[in-house]
């Protein structure tokens, strides 16, 4: 009777554990990356050691309950979802994001609901930071070791000066002789101060037009074919309206009139470009259509301080700096960790999991990389946790803790049998 007890009360233990799994589950089914887990069971059974014997010769084992073999993780994907963000980040795939805590111990998650702290280190609610291969000069380095990522907080990136300019846009070819069309477009100087550049085309004759050029509405020169500098250069176009003179064309402008400041040649880009390296099509044309620019474009930008981070959409975890002038720069790449067996990660709460023997050490890389998932940016994985099947495990546990119950009141009422008889 006292070995039926035993047996009915290990059934209510592993029960309780079962109900505490599934009440865990679903009070962290909202929580940011959560991995569900469920309770395994074992049955146990007395020492067979010289029990009696069948008529088989088989010993006659009895059981003796059941117990809690261990807790499964599933570890499948979660939904990802805009979190509205630029920060935060989750894994399409494989991996987990490396993090450093204040002592140096290093625990991973797949929580991506980064921020910056006052230092501009990326780092989790937790306060660990993420660790990645920071870039030097917008360029990952092949031999880089993780470290934590920092935002360059309070960074003035340099202005460039514009060298390279181009017109996408049609001369009309039925306008009359001497009609004239601007085309305009914003360059800058070594100081990152704004001008207007301005090319005049005055139509000499049928597929014939003259250019020149202003700056700010100051004369420029121009240079033809890598010649000499004059006010004044004549474009071709032939009888199908594509252009074939000059070669190259070149601007240059007064630098007395740049208060100080300098500017190159700005290379005036007249073609596409083949594959092979030669001329395509011209990019000005000469059909019977409106004179019209359909599109410019420069390489020169202004001073810019820093607006924020972003990750980059290639998926491979880059951490880019936007700055207030448009343009961008990788700051770093985020390590991804992978392990042989991600069943043995050691749940460390807060979202984090830790290396022990059964996971192996960690194979730590660039996301994309030798089968990690990709890094997609302004998303949360969510957690994997379906309350349909939560709930549907509560009512099993319930119904198994219940029945373990009444095995004790029937083992109960009749150990109070037995006393009456006596």
């Amino acid at each position: 009777m006292a070995l039926t007890f035993s047996t009915a009360l290990t059934g209510l233990r592993a029960n309780a554990e079962s109900l505490n799994t599934t009440g865990n589950n679903i009070a962290n089914s909202n929580t940011t990356a959560y991995k569900t887990s469920s309770a395994n069971f074992a049955d146990l059974f007395h020492d067979s050691f010289n029990a009696p014997l069948n008529g088989a010769g088989l010993a006659l084992q009895q059981g003796a309950g059941v117990r809690a073999a261990g807790i499964a993780v599933n570890f499948s994907q979660g939904t990802l979802s805009e979190s509205g963000s630029a920060l935060n980040a989750g894994i399409q795939g494989n991996g987990y994001f490396v993090l450093s805590s204040e002592s140096g111990a290093q625990s991973y998650t797949r929580a991506g609901d980064f921020t910056l702290d006052r230092e501009g280190y990326l780092v989790t609610p937790g306060g660990q930071k993420v660790q990645g291969y920071p870039a030097t000069g917008g360029v990952i380095p092949p031999d880089a070791a993780p470290t934590s990522i920092k935002a360059p907080l309070g960074e003035f990136i340099a202005p460039s000066a514009t060298s390279k300019a181009a017109f996408r846009m049609n001369l009309s070819a039925k306008d009359a002789v001497d009609s004239e069309f601007h085309s305009q477009v914003q360059i800058y100087d070594s100081k990152g101060v704004a001008h207007t550049l301005d090319l005049l085309y005055t139509k000499t004759g049928d597929g014939a037009y003259t250019v020149t050029a202003t700056v700010d509405g100051n004369e420029a020169q121009l240079s033809l074919d890598g010649g000499g500098g004059g006010t004044s250069a004549d474009l071709t176009f032939d009888e199908n309206g594509q252009l074939t003179a000059p070669e190259t064309l070149a601007v240059i402008a007064d630098p007395t009139t740049l208060n100080g400041a300098t500017m190159p040649d700005i290379d005036i880009a007249l073609y596409t470009l083949n594959p092979d390296g030669t001329n395509g099509p011209g990019l000005i044309t000469n059909y019977n259509a409106t004179s019209a620019v359909a599109a410019t474009e420069q390489n020169g930008f202004s001073s810019g301080t820093l607006a924020g981070l972003s990750f980059s959409a290639s998926g491979n975890g880059d951490v880019v700096a936007v700055y207030n002038n448009g343009q961008t720069s990788v700051v770093g790449r985020l390590a991804v960790a992978t392990f042989n067996s991600q069943d043995g990660l050691r749940q460390l709460g807060g979202n984090m999991f830790g290396e022990t023997t059964t996971s192996g050490p960690p194979s730590i890389g660039a996301a994309t990389t030798g089968g990690r998932g990709a890094v997609v940016g302004g998303v949360l994985e969510q957690s994997n946790v379906d309350i349909a099947t939560e709930f549907t495990d509560l009512i099993i546990a319930q119904r198994g803790f219940q029945a373990n119950s009444r095995v004790i009141n029937t083992i109960n009422q009749t150990l109070q049998d037995l006393i009456q008889i006596v």
